[in-house]
């Protein structure tokens, strides 16, 4: 389930930032899908905004907002989306102290990729993990956004992904070196974005086959993709949709290949250590910060003064609407608009309530 987000309220969490964590539209729905078999992660964070984890001011508060997300819903579950900078002291200071008084929760961190090469960002990655070793969280899964990243090599993007997978497994060998790599591959998710992603890939159903086979080989803990909405043939060759994937596919094409996931009880189990090519030792200075999670609610291109798009990603603030942003993915600047009641704020490179924001050229 995403987002739970901060609200009007500041440290109370609530759905998209809009509704209260207790809708019963959502919840009730969440109860019909666990009578049937389901189970609910509930996730946090993202591209829009407002954070709960930048909304709560301590430990012990945002401790007791995710406590109250996990009774509403019913779940054991949290996954962190880490798309912008948080104080993630205070955040990975609040799971620990979730997870010592319910040993039973897990946590997953979904992460931006920077390359296939190199793995997940540094400061909304690598350092979000270390900083999660330092305070104890025991951390259940680390789930890769294998998607909207720059390749270092020609070839299909199915193989890219992988690379991605791999090298994210080998930073992880470095955050935690006492855990075998059959023990990290347990802790690995892979979550690539089917159809056409934003920077021009295309990850077609083949491509899950060969993902498929290559979790199941390597017995990883978590597989997904974004997202079933999208799992459909209805607009090929068009624009990026929320509602289609911009390829020719069967109806739930990519579901049902997904369905062939085993995971962590696939045979056999490999024990040598993931060796990406040409592995990146220096951080690359082209780091992707192209969102994965929330796609822009226009396609309109516009051509506003100092936006440099030169960098996949980047945010910047519309010259007179408070309500509007501009998202630059293939080089280009695109708008979007914030929901009713909130404003782009740059500092989270999201949405955010205006008096959080702090805006002062808006009114």
């Amino acid at each position: 389930m995403a987002f739970a987000l901060g609200g009007h309220a500041g440290c109370e969490p609530t759905w998209g930032g809009e509704f209260p964590i207790t809708e019963p539209f959502i919840i009730d729905q969440i109860k019909e899908f666990k009578k049937i078999g389901g189970d609910v992660i509930v996730a946090t964070g993202g591209a829009m905004g407002p954070y709960l984890e930048a909304s709560c001011s301590s430990p012990g508060a945002l401790a007791n907002a995710y406590k109250k997300i996990l009774d509403t819903v019913g779940s054991t579950h949290l996954d962190i989306d880490v798309e912008a900078s948080i104080a993630v002291d205070n955040m990975n200071a609040a799971l620990a102290q979730v997870q010592k008084e319910r040993p039973q929760t897990t946590v997953s961190f979904t992460l931006m990729v920077q390359g296939d090469d190199y793995g997940v960002t540094d400061a909304l990655g690598v350092d979000v993990l270390k900083n999660a070793a330092k305070h104890g969280v025991r951390v259940d899964i680390v789930n890769p956004m294998t998607m909207e990243f720059g390749a270092s090599k020609a070839g299909p993007w199915g193989d890219a992904v992988i690379r991605a997978a791999e090298s994210t497994i080998n930073q992880m060998k470095k955050i935690w070196p006492q855990k075998s790599y059959a023990d990290l591959r347990k802790m690995l998710g892979v979550t690539p974005m089917i159809g056409r992603n934003f920077n021009g890939k295309i990850f077609e159903p083949t491509h899950a086959h060969q993902l498929v086979q290559w979790a199941n080989n390597n017995r990883i803990g978590h597989l997904a993709f974004w997202s079933i909405g999208r799992d459909n043939g209805k607009c090929p060759g068009g624009g990026i949709s929320p509602a289609c994937s911009s390829i020719r596919q069967e109806e739930y094409e990519f579901t049902k290949v997904f369905n062939g996931f085993t995971g962590t009880s696939s045979e056999p189990e490999p024990t040598e250590p993931v060796v990406t090519e040409n592995p990146v030792t220096t951080q690359n200075p082209h780091q992707n910060h192209t969102s994965a999670t929330t796609e822009p609610t226009s396609h309109t291109t516009h051509k506003p003064v100092k936006v440099d798009c030169s960098i996949a990603g980047s945010q910047y603030p519309h010259e007179t609407n408070c309500n509007q942003y501009y998202w630059c993915y293939d080089g280009v600047a695109h708008l979007n608009t914030c929901s009713a009641g909130t404003v782009f704020d740059p500092k989270i490179n999201g949405c955010n309530f205006p008096n959080v924001a702090k805006r002062t050229d808006c009114h």
